[in-house]
């Protein structure tokens, strides 16, 4: 999975660790945060007091992450309290006077929410000499979809919801800052982020190959590694007909590797004696790469698939990429 945000792995740890019911809002919040498709983008802000000091790395009294498209881009905790940019695309484009105001604001919220839990618990009959670890924390952002018709992301929804020890305490909807500030600065962000993806952008590995699923029957599998995002598009075909579900297609979920890229597999059963000609191809949107892997009759090689993952994690380290390149309009091609 790579190296992740301690502050992020101690936040969801306690989302599920304070109550059961939390479970739900937990699965609810990432599920939101995290699941995103090409068109559909987010911009989150996370803000959670502690009732008192863990002493734990990442844990402070109080954290707020940025988070577009799931992934933090700012932060201010009580160790660093000033909002620092996390991402190349944020310490190259978010100015001196946004950072300034936020840290304000972060500042003010800073304080609000020390007093807030301390009336929290007092509500609900819970004191700091008991020891007990009590959270107050607060989701709120929006959700947008690219517009074909204008360069300003649609509203699709929006979130504003307190909770303490996991348990919603209030849920409101401003719908005007939602739908109008929250979707601008969403915009701006997503497009900064672009424009970071598409220079630092590689081409993806492609290998297809298959493995013996049973005396009778090979799996045929295309596996890709080196996305830019979890969201391109790959597909498999059988003499240029697209294979699906219906023809036995498997599809696997997509993986982060350890190099802020992502890796995907898709796989068909076939006899041995299957004489067609078969294409993977992936195109990734963001990048316009458009990669191309043919598996033809004389390429029937049976590989185990603890293999070709050593190779691709070895290209990736090393910055090999093998084949021939053509440029094309839709993208790069690989042959």
């Amino acid at each position: 999975l790579g190296e992740a945000d301690p502050t992020i792995i101690v936040i969801l740890i306690l989302f599920v660790a304070l109550t059961m019911d939390v479970r739900y809002v937990f699965l609810y919040f990432v599920t939101r945060i995290l699941t995103v498709n090409s068109a559909t983008h987010s911009l989150i802000y996370i803000c959670t007091a502690l009732s008192k000091d863990l002493g734990l790395p990442g844990a402070h009294k109080f954290t707020a992450i940025s988070l577009l498209d799931g992934k933090p881009f700012d932060r201010f905790d009580t160790d660093t309290p000033r909002k620092i940019p996390t991402t190349n695309w944020a310490r190259q484009h978010l100015t001196t006077d946004y950072l300034d105001k936020g840290t304000q604001r972060l500042l003010d919220k800073q304080e609000w929410f020390g007093v807030t839990l301390d009336l929290m618990m007092t509500q609900m009959g819970h004191s700091v000499s008991e020891g007990d670890l009590h959270v107050l924390q607060w989701l709120h952002g929006c959700y947008g979809e690219t517009n074909p018709t204008e360069e300003r992301l649609r509203f699709v929804g929006g979130v504003n919801t307190y909770a303490y020890d996991g348990a919603t305490v209030l849920k409101e909807y401003d719908s005007q800052y939602l739908r109008g500030e929250c979707i601008d600065w969403l915009t701006r962000f997503v497009g900064y982020s672009t424009q970071e993806l598409r220079e630092r952008a590689t081409v993806p590995d492609m290998y297809v190959f298959t493995r013996k699923a049973s005396a009778t029957t090979l799996t045929l599998i295309c596996l890709a590694s080196g996305f830019s995002t979890n969201t391109s598009a790959m597909r498999l075909m059988r003499n240029g007909r697209v294979l699906d579900t219906d023809d036995g297609l498997k599809v696997f979920d997509t993986l982060p590797n350890d190099d802020d890229t992502f890796q995907r597999r898709i796989a068909v059963d076939i006899l041995p004696s299957d004489m067609g000609n078969f294409t993977c191809e992936v195109l990734e949107e963001v990048t316009g790469y458009h990669v191309v892997k043919h598996w033809r009759v004389g390429d029937r090689q049976t590989l185990p698939l603890c293999l070709v993952v050593a190779c691709i994690v070895q290209k990736r380290r090393t910055g090999q990429n093998g084949g021939y390149y053509t440029r094309a309009t839709s993208g790069l091609w690989r042959v």
